[in-house]
């Protein structure tokens, strides 16, 4: 089994995490893994590398000229780390055709046996379909009909992506439709792949709305039945969104954050306050003074956006 990630520095931890998650629900199963990562702490990296050397038998790190990814658009706290998923032909080794794709903020919970083995008949990957389906169908300008994917966890035909140059083509689109961009290189590769990808079961990228909207809760509906299925029996848990919805972040209310946490305490860093919570010894005083700064940074943010609206 062959699988990629990608890191920058805040999500060395994560991918710790989530490749320890890997091997402890697959261990008998050869593993190579491929880390893709941008200008990172050399000292993080040296850890990272060096615990996953006491569980996985080939590690490689590979890291990647940003400047070929010039052209995309970023903004907000994104960089252009969040693009790393569209080298994945030209970095990884040319004898590797197929790779099983994994983001750095999930745990593998099931063997993956199963998916690794899955044929893509003639796709370019497989993939979970994603929610709001309609909204970002409308938003990218696919057909009627078309779904839309995750692209947290995807098998992906390599040779396939090499043939149609994904990085040339999706720059291109980025570059035609910077409107459209809102999930990143997600939004790149299903305007890319617009029906040329295989549909997977839920339970391979089983995401936070499965747990969350009231919509996929009755199971005397097909879509609730689905769900109910897929939270049953889940193969890879995927908490993806941000703040409260990563399982790092202490207000975090996923069913499935208590494994991450779990895992975590194997970690080199098992030590390390979870993201919002004042560290041991932080005295009143120094907490409410955060808070306030926090609640002003939001006020102004608020105000910056209702000005933006105003005609």
């Amino acid at each position: 089994m062959i699988i990629a990630c990608t890191i920058d520095n805040n999500y060395i931890l994560h991918c710790a995490v989530m490749l320890k998650s890997l091997r402890l629900s697959n261990p008998a199963k050869t593993i190579s893994v491929y880390i893709l990562h941008g200008d990172i702490d050399s000292k993080e990296r040296a850890r990272l590398a060096a615990y996953l050397g006491e569980f996985l038998p080939a590690v490689s790190f590979i890291q990647l000229d940003e400047e070929m990814l010039a052209g995309f658009p970023v903004f907000g706290h994104i960089t252009l780390a969040t693009y790393f998923r569209l080298l994945l032909p030209a970095a990884l080794p040319h004898a590797v055709e197929k790779v099983l794709y994994l983001d750095s903020d999930l745990i593998v919970v099931d063997s993956l046996r199963d998916l690794w083995e899955s044929a893509l008949e003639g796709n370019s990957i497989a993939a979970v379909e994603d929610h709001n389906q309609e909204l970002d169908r409308n938003r990218l300008g696919l057909a009627e009909g078309s779904l839309v994917f995750n692209a947290g966890a995807m098998l992906i035909d390599l040779g396939r992506w090499r043939r149609d140059n994904i990085l040339a083509t999706g720059l291109d689109f980025a570059r035609t439709h910077p409107e459209r961009i809102k999930h990143w290189d997600q939004d790149v590769l299903n305007s890319l792949l617009e029906a040329r990808w295989r549909p997977l079961d839920w339970r391979w990228n089983a995401l936070p709305h499965l747990w969350l909207h009231q919509e996929y809760a009755d199971a005397d509906t097909p879509l609730g039945r689905h769900a109910e299925a897929a939270r049953a029996s889940p193969a890879v848990i995927h908490f993806a969104g941000s703040g409260v919805a990563k399982p790092w972040h202490h207000r975090c209310r996923h069913p499935w954050r208590q494994r991450y946490l779990e895992i975590r305490r194997q970690t080199p860093w098992a030590g390390l306050p979870l993201e919002g919570e004042a560290p041991p010894g932080t005295s009143l005083h120094i907490r409410l003074g955060t808070l306030h700064q926090r609640v002003k940074r939001a006020g102004k943010e608020m105000l910056g956006r209702l000005s933006r609206q105003d005609p």
